[in-house]
């Protein structure tokens, strides 16, 4: 190789830095080795998530809170994992059973159709397929009625066991048709039998009215009882009549600017007294108002020769102490307008076994102290007026009863139709 050659070989391998000028040097250390940044995969959304959730999974499982230790094992996915299993079981567990409830409804539907159909072609119910029919509209049923459903289902209950030795020939012609007779001897008659005899109550009530007031009083004003008369004298309206007054403590709710006129019936002549001083001193200018010592169940004899009717005819805590509670509600009937209403505030049976039996247990102490018999079924009573109810509430476990009525055939006025009843109108309605 020429001189040439060797000197380009020479200074084309030489260190660059061997090629700079004196003094100019490169920063950094010679003989030191590279450093790399290796940049990993980045994560996805799902993947910090899950992280995310771990790590608050973790702080809750290491906290010392119990209840959020087991939040964070229930709201783990290892657990929702295992709970598909029961969540099938769970599921399978109610189609079974709801299948089973929904055949049930559907024998109902069918029972329902066939007696309907059975009392339009003009076929006569018994009493068994009368209750039944009211126990599958879904109507109230009082307590007799109740006693007797009870007494009618044991009977079926052993017509059914007796049908399984028979052969598909003998079930078709065997019918259920148990007759009255036929409870006698099953139906728990102890309801009944507690309610005390009916009786005269005036000569202990005129014994009662000077004290009356004074020892009732507290006993309404733990019970709220100056509310429920608030709303019966909401409802009074043209001529009034109120029978079983008492002492008049319904006074101080009346508005004489929503009357034509007011009279007060009582059996006790005692009483009345305090009621016509009560009035006279609340409204001395109200000249429309009439006292009337007589007993509800004579109301029609007492006012035949007057011929007066009532827009309203009103009652608290009055049918317990009549002797013929069912005849002094047949009589209010005959002497309401047409359109008129018949407002009751009364106590009785409740809606609970235990309530019930404390009221019958009870029953003789308490008429020993107020004379009235608090155990009575006060909407039975009112069926078998013939009367028919438009509004019933009950309070208090059911023991009050805050009830509107009228004559069978009068039309409802427009505040008694329900929503349901005003927009829409279901088949067969008209039926039951």
């Amino acid at each position: 190789m020429s001189l040439r050659g060797q000197m380009l070989l020479r200074t084309r391998l030489a260190p660059v830095s061997a090629q700079l000028p004196a003094g100019i040097r490169f920063k950094g250390t010679q003989n030191q080795s590279p450093k790399f940044k290796y940049r990993g995969r980045q994560k996805s959304p799902e993947e910090l998530k899950e992280e995310e959730e771990h790590q608050k999974y973790l702080e809750h499982i290491n906290s010392g809170s119990r209840i959020r230790r087991w939040g964070a094992v229930a709201g783990s996915q290892a657990f929702q994992k295992s709970m598909i299993k029961w969540y099938i079981l769970g599921y399978g567990v109610f189609m079974m059973f709801g299948a089973n409830h929904f055949r049930k409804l559907y024998a109902k539907d069918v029972e329902k159709k066939d007696l309907l159909d059975k009392r339009g072609n003009g076929g006569v119910l018994s009493e068994w397929e009368s209750l039944r029919l009211k126990e599958l509209a879904g109507e109230k049923l009082r307590t007799t009625d109740v006693l007797k459903l009870q007494a009618y289902h044991q009977l079926k209950e052993k017509f059914e066991q007796s049908q399984k030795n028979l052969s598909d020939s003998e079930k078709e012609s065997a019918v259920f048709d148990p007759s009255p007779k036929d409870i006698e001897d099953i139906m728990n008659k102890s309801p009944l039998e507690s309610i005390l005899p009916a009786k005269d109550l005036t000569p202990f009530y005129n014994e009662l009215a000077p004290k009356y007031d004074k020892e009732i009083g507290m006993e309404e004003t733990l019970s709220f009882i100056g509310g429920r008369r608030k709303w019966v004298m909401k409802h009074v309206s043209g001529d009034v009549l109120e029978v079983a007054c008492g002492t008049g403590r319904n006074i101080k709710y009346l508005d004489p600017e929503h009357i034509n006129s007011v009279t007060y019936l009582d059996s006790s002549e005692k009483m009345m007294e305090i009621t016509h001083e009560k009035f006279r001193k609340k409204f001395p200018d109200f000249k429309k108002a009439g006292f009337v010592v007589g007993r509800a169940e004579d109301l029609v004899e007492i006012t035949s020769d007057q011929g007066v009717k009532y827009d309203t005819i009103i009652e608290t805590f009055g049918l317990c102490s009549h002797e013929d509670p069912v005849k002094a509600l047949q009589n209010f009937g005959k002497l309401l307008k047409p359109g008129g209403r018949i407002v009751l505030l009364e106590h009785g049976r409740g809606q609970y076994d235990f309530i019930n039996n404390t009221l019958d247990r009870r029953a003789e102490n308490h008429s020993k102290k107020w004379g009235c018999r608090w155990n009575l079924d006060i909407g039975e009573l009112v069926d078998m007026s013939g009367l028919e109810i438009t509004a019933e509430k009950r309070h208090h476990f059911g023991t009050t009863w805050c009830i509107v009525a009228k004559n069978k055939g009068d039309s409802l006025k427009k505040e008694e139709i329900g929503f349901f009843e005003k927009f829409f109108t279901f088949a067969g309605s008209k039926d039951v």
